[in-house]
């Protein structure tokens, strides 16, 4: 009987044990280190993006790497150009009372949501590399960080991208909203400001 509660308890302190030690484990962090690429970015997230590729070819993990990256700074572009084209009525808008009214504006939502990518996807043409990290893994692939930056400036790139814009909007609808290239350069310029602060 003696043996039997020995037994028991020590069983149980094991498993009260195991359980504090499994627990420890799920709650503790490590902290990882960021890649210099990723540091840069950080430093001028307007006008910088990074990507990550991963192949047992290294030019492969380069080009995946540029894709993300220019994909990450025309996803992030196409957000600002959104919010500055929507304040300043370059988009379209409408005011949907009925049925056939809102497909109209829904259509024009995706014309403009077209019309902003196009944009941003041309003016990450003129991005480039500034800094490219390379490391090989444990299973002999390569780890590639790739940091593009556009190198003009956030004021050049507020007046690529209102250029862009008025050459894409037709000269009827100009007229319409009274559209002016400087007033909509300044508030694309402002809208990529806020992410430098």
């Amino acid at each position: 009987m003696v043996a039997t509660v020995a037994i028991a308890a020590g069983v149980m302190v094991t498993s009260c044990g195991g359980s504090k030690a499994s627990l420890q484990s799920a709650t503790s962090q490590q902290a990882v280190e960021q890649d210099v690429c990723e540091k840069m970015q950080e430093e001028k997230p307007t006008l910088r993006a990074v990507g990550i590729g991963q192949h047992f070819k290294e030019s492969t993990a380069r080009n995946i790497a540029e894709a993300q990256a220019r994909a990450q700074f025309a996803r992030s572009l196409a957000t600002k150009v959104k919010t500055s084209t929507s304040e300043e009525a370059v988009g379209y808008e409408v005011y949907s009372g009925d049925v056939a009214t809102g497909n109209s504006v829904s259509d024009q939502g995706s014309k403009v949501n077209d019309f902003v990518d196009a944009v941003a996807n041309e003016v990450v043409a003129g991005t480039v590399p500034i800094k490219i990290s390379k490391y090989i893994l444990p299973n002999k692939q390569y780890k590639v960080y790739v940091c593009l930056e556009y190198q003009k400036g956030v004021s050049e790139l507020a007046a690529e991208v209102a250029k862009r814009v008025e050459q894409k909007i037709p000269d009827e609808q100009k007229l319409k909203m009274n559209f002016e290239f400087e007033q909509y350069r300044k508030r694309v310029e402002a809208e990529l400001e806020k992410a430098n602060r």
